[in-house]
């Protein structure tokens, strides 16, 4: 029976410090965000401010937390050593065996499920008719976009520069939403959010998945995602953008 919930901390000892100083900042950082997007589409302020700390907290509370939704077993070819005594001096003689890997593919709580929730309530709030479909245009890009600058690096995983998805999510907001600019913020978020998961994750997913890891998570494995991260940053310079 497959364990359904992995919790992994990437950081201990003197690490976790110095990350727990760091989420501290990002935790007040993002509620800012968070209340901004959600008074955008609509929210009242006090109640967008109530749940952008709670998407703030349960982001970093479960940033760890990884939920297993498939195990796959494959047979691999795995080196292994045989010992063999001559005059009880050890002889080693590599080989390779044929054994069964498990790889277990999970998705992370706070890198995942919570921007992914959130990405898709402020497209019920905000988009409708020929705006949900500019918006869908602008998600297509950044997919396209994600999938060409990222790369699946074995025993690490999916690699991308963390500024690929914000940028060019703010870009493409600006050209497609000039006209209503407080919906470049959002619609930032939104793309780089699932552009990211869906373009980096998600369509990498067959690659990870022959370089036979252990786990496989996406949206993290404990640490504050690509995914979390490039949604605050497409806000970040959005609203530096309007600013200027």
């Amino acid at each position: 029976m497959v364990k359904r919930i992995l919790i992994v901390r990437s950081f201990r000892g003197i690490f976790a410090i110095g990350y727990a100083f760091l989420g501290i900042v990002i935790f007040f950082i993002s509620i800012g965000y968070f209340t901004t997007l959600l008074k955008t589409v609509g929210v009242n302020p006090i109640i967008s401010y109530l749940l952008a700390v709670e998407l703030a907290l349960f982001s970093l509370l479960f940033s760890p937390v990884n939920i297993v939704i498939k195990e796959i077993n494959r047979e691999a070819l795995v080196p292994e050593m045989d010992v063999i005594y001559v005059f009880g001096i050890p002889f080693y003689l590599p080989r390779v065996a044929q054994r069964i890997t498990k790889t277990l593919v999970a998705v992370n709580v706070g890198g995942a499920i919570i921007p992914t929730l959130l990405s898709i309530t402020l497209m019920y709030l905000a988009f409708k008719g020929a705006v949900l479909f500019l918006l869908l245009v602008d998600l297509i890009f950044l997919i396209v976009i994600c999938k060409l600058f990222s790369k699946v690096i074995p025993g690490v995983g999916v690699v991308m520069n963390p500024f690929i998805a914000p940028l060019f999510s703010v870009l493409i907001s600006y050209m497609i939403f000039y006209k209503a600019s407080y919906l470049i913020p959002v619609s930032a978020y939104i793309s780089s959010v699932l552009g990211s998961l869906i373009g980096a994750d998600l369509l990498n997913l067959k690659k990870i998945i022959e370089s036979n890891p252990q786990i496989i998570s996406i949206g993290g494995m404990g640490t504050f995602d690509g995914i979390f991260m490039s949604g605050l940053f497409a806000v970040m310079l959005a609203e530096i953008l309007l600013l200027m």
